[in-house]
C-alpha cells in the first residue's frame, strides 16, 4: 500500500508552472504576451520593400527571357 500512496501523493500536487504556458489572447507558439508583441510585423520606414524587390526581380527575369527568344527580322 505504500507504493500506491506515494503515487497518489505525486499526483495530488498541482503543477502551477503549466499555467504560465497557457496562450492568452492569440499569442501562439507558447509565447508570453511580451514575446508575441516583440515578434510581430514591425514598421518599415523604406516602404513596401518586399513588394518592390520582387517586382525588380521579376522584371529582370522577364528581360532575360525576352532577350533569349528569337526575334523575327523586319528587313524589307
Amino acid at each position: 500500500m505504500s507504493a500506491v500512496t506515494s503515487v497518489e501523493d505525486e499526483y495530488d500536487e498541482y503543477n502551477y508552472d503549466q499555467d504560465k504556458l497557457v496562450n492568452s489572447g492569440h499569442s501562439g507558439k507558447n509565447r508570453s504576451k511580451k514575446e508575441a508583441s516583440e515578434h510581430t510585423n514591425h514598421f518599415d520606414p523604406s516602404g513596401h520593400s518586399r513588394k518592390l524587390s520582387t517586382k525588380l526581380q521579376n522584371t529582370e527575369t522577364n528581360k532575360k527571357e525576352e532577350n533569349l527568344k528569337p526575334h523575327p527580322s523586319t528587313r524589307k
